[in-house]
């Protein structure tokens, strides 16, 4: 947990750091424009890491597609691999240098359970778990430049067996 606190702590310095040293990024989604980076944070199911890829498109002003994959390491001998496809509502503040946005979408998780055998041998034993959930959440953005985004965002996939709370900082390329 110690980890995970110095990261969000990290990330959020970073943030503070650019936006100091750049009071002329602008974060105004424009229709058509796209992002693509990596994504880490922490995952409540299984209190382990989670990486991931995102890429997103923005159809308008105010709304904006985010599919993104990811893996949860293992802990607590579970890990997944996760897809998810989430619509973002963007809404601008600070003369356009960041936007706050709520987050709807779906999920598709396939989790491993992972067993010693019972015999001798004691072969590892892995059980896997296919759940569909539905994503909620928030997240906030800065632009660094015009072509460098940092993001936090919190969101809880609620899914039949593994409910699933995340927490991710990002960084993207915006073009």
């Amino acid at each position: 947990m110690k980890a995970i606190s110095r990261i969000v702590l990290g990330a959020a310095l970073l943030i503070v750091t650019a936006l100091a040293a750049t009071p002329d990024a602008c974060a105004q989604v424009e229709r058509g424009q796209k992002s693509f980076g990596p994504k880490v944070g922490f995952v409540s199911n299984n209190t382990s890491i989670t990486a991931g890829l995102v890429f997103e498109y923005a159809f308008s002003r105010h709304v904006r597609i985010a599919p993104e994959l990811g893996i949860i390491f293992r802990n607590k001998d579970r890990d997944a691999l996760t897809a998810d496809l989430n619509i973002q509502f963007p809404i601008g503040f600070g003369n356009g240098k960041g936007a706050f946005y709520p987050l709807v979408g779906a999920n598709f998780t396939s989790w491993s359970r992972h067993y010693a055998s019972a015999e001798a041998d004691a072969k590892d034993v892995t059980s896997h778990t296919n759940t569909l959930g539905l994503n909620g959440g928030a997240g906030i953005e800065f632009n660094c430049t015009s072509s460098l985004r940092l993001s936090l965002e919190a969101r809880y996939t609620l899914m039949k067996h593994y409910p699933t709370a995340f927490v991710t900082a990002g960084i993207a390329y915006v073009f």
